[in-house]
């Protein structure tokens, strides 16, 4: 009984989407606004879970392939913006006490720079721009 079932529903989710990263990040911020419903009950909260919901559940299951996969797409080169924008900072934070960070003038490279107070001159690898930066403290 239980084998049929499956396969029922094997053959009725062939040729739709299914569960990507952005699937995922939907469903999960269903379960965190409705764990902020539960904490602090509010229709706003409420509303965006069930939005979430529903947009993660239209998305597995649509037939629109190539639609479905140009968002998810885009929603992991946001994804990876932000995560090496953390990146950035975590590493900023961490070497706080003996580098500093300046971004190239010319193609906006960020440069890690060691920590020697006064005017440094400074090649940037990427596009061998000289330039001179004045480190305070």
């Amino acid at each position: 009984m239980f084998n049929n079932l499956k396969y029922k529903i094997a053959n009725w989710m062939r040729g739709r989407y299914g569960m990507d990263a952005l699937y995922k990040f939907t469903i999960t911020m269903t379960f965190v606004f409705l764990v902020l419903n539960m904490l602090f009950p509010s229709l706003l909260f409420y509303g965006l879970s069930m939005g979430f919901a529903v947009y993660s559940f239209m998305r597995a299951f649509s037939k629109n392939l190539s639609k479905r996969a140009d968002e998810n797409r885009k929603f992991l080169a946001m994804k990876n913006k932000a995560d090496q924008k953390f990146l950035q900072f975590k590493n900023r934070f961490r070497d706080r006490n003996t580098h500093r960070y300046r971004a190239c003038p010319n193609c906006k490279q960020m440069l890690r720079l060691t920590k020697k107070v006064g005017v440094n001159h400074v090649t940037c690898p990427k596009c061998k721009h000289e330039f001179d930066v004045n480190i305070r403290f």
